[in-house]
């Protein structure tokens, strides 16, 4: 049976970077300096500004996709490590090598989500549908896969390997260890199904990261996930699990007795009574939250580590299928608090009143974007093949001002490949994904000319 090798899953080489350093002048190991370059990035910073779960919230104690990262982040180091300690590592590597990888996979989890979040996907998959044959009734099969199914995890890879900072050449050059631990998914769009790691563009990258480290293929278009991804994907099921309920009690969507309940069950009744008489009376409920997450946090970490202990030989030959908690015992509380908190957030938080009305305007303020943006990269298209014959119009030229550096032109091109219609709307998706809520906004009403001209400063 063909089984994955951790000295190779621990890659520390750099994606595009031809030397291979283990460390640098800074002390830092090359997976720190992951951490570092995820968290300095333009990319990083936006996620301030974006949709966790509540679209364009006033209240500053309500998660943001920033916060939701880094408390993601911390929940997989720690998750890392503890494995790393639980496991026979390579020579040369530690627990905080697995610590660092997981952490910065973490980091980078939600980087390619677009504006308002999920309901962002959505509209923009709506888009499309809708809008084929007025503009990309030429565009091959599996084009029109890619652009119909928006999926941020694709759109994440495509930023860390190809957007950011090193445009087509590497992207944020991340070691291919954390590479591969970020791909919750390795798979691309051809594969046919909702959710998937790569678009089209990604293949040959998703490629070469799962050939670096070794992940077992399936077909020519899937592989095996990297057995940290694993963790990753347990990391933020921790945190949004609990931590969105924690929101909706801010937000008086839900009752601190709704979230206790769930809290509660994962402890004995024994452990439940003494924790309840050390953490004193419910009158704020910020506190009584707070000093209770922890002692959550622990169970559900510890359930993460078992279940991925049981599972580890055939994660390791890849063949399991599922998250870490599905392989506890179905009567282990641990599995029941994730199974209890992500249902009362399914049935109660997410069909919110006041967070669906918002998400239905984002509707059009997506309308009016990909319209205008969609409708200048076509012709812009059009003016980079044959530039003497198809001028470019005095809007799309304002239009692609907008993109900067990042709009197509000549000597800007994906490695190895011409501007074609479809890599022209691919630059304006990656433009308006990586739009924060309030500039999504800000543009539409400013493309609509119902803008207050100084309400923002970008």
């Amino acid at each position: 049976m063909e089984k994955m090798s951790w000295e190779k899953l621990l890659s520390r080489k750099r994606f595009c970077v031809a030397k291979n350093d283990s460390s640098d002048a800074t002390n830092r190991s090359v997976f720190e300096a992951d951490i570092q370059r995820i968290i300095f990035s333009g990319a990083f910073r936006r996620l301030n500004k974006k949709t966790q779960v509540h679209p364009l919230i006033a209240n500053d104690h309500v998660h943001t996709r920033l916060t939701h990262s880094i408390e993601v982040s911390q929940v997989g180091k720690i998750l890392g490590k503890t494995l790393g300690e639980k496991i026979s590592l390579p020579n040369g590597y530690t627990s905080f090598d697995l610590g660092s990888i997981v952490e910065a996979a973490c980091l980078a989890h939600d980087l390619g989500n677009p504006p308002f979040g999920h309901a962002g996907e959505e509209a923009m998959k709506h888009w499309f549908e809708n809008n084929e044959s007025k503009f990309f009734k030429e565009l091959s099969g599996d084009q029109k896969k890619d652009l119909f199914n928006f999926e941020g995890n694709a759109q994440g890879f495509r930023i860390i390997t190809q957007t950011e900072n090193y445009l087509f050449h590497g992207g944020m050059r991340l070691t291919y260890a954390t590479l591969a631990s970020f791909m919750k998914y390795p798979w691309t769009s051809q594969k046919g199904i909702k959710k998937f790691g790569a678009f089209i563009t990604e293949k040959e990258i998703l490629e070469s990261v799962a050939n670096e480290v070794g992940l077992i293929k399936k077909s020519d278009i899937e592989w095996a996930r990297h057995p940290l991804a694993y963790l990753v994907e347990a990391a933020d099921d921790i945190c949004y699990g609990i931590l969105d309920l924690e929101d909706a009690v801010e937000l008086k969507i839900l009752k601190l007795q709704d979230v206790l309940d769930i809290a509660m069950n994962a402890f004995s009744k024994e452990e439940a009574d003494t924790i309840k008489k050390e953490l004193g009376p419910e009158e704020d409920f910020r506190v009584y939250l707070s000093r209770l997450r922890g002692r959550v946090f622990e169970k559900a970490i510890s359930g993460a580590i078992d279940g991925f202990l049981k599972v580890q030989d055939k994660i390791m030959e890849g063949r399991f299928e599922g998250d870490v908690f599905s392989a506890l015992d179905g009567n282990d509380r641990r599995k029941t608090l994730i199974r209890l908190a992500k249902g009362l957030a399914e049935k109660s938080i997410y069909p919110d009143a006041a967070k669906v009305e918002i998400e239905l305007g984002s509707y059009t303020t997506f309308d009016i974007l990909l319209k205008t943006f969609c409708e200048a990269a076509l012709e812009n298209c059009q003016h980079i093949g044959d530039p003497g014959k198809n001028k470019l119009g005095w809007k799309s030229g304002l239009v692609l001002k907008m993109l900067g550096n990042h709009a197509p032109r000549k000597g800007n091109e994906p490695k190895e490949k011409d501007w074609d219609k479809y890599q022209c709307v691919r630059r304006s998706i990656d433009f308006i994904s990586g739009m924060t809520d309030n500039y999504a906004v800000y543009v539409a009403d400013q493309l609509q000319g119902t803008s207050q001209s100084n309400k923002f400063r970008y």
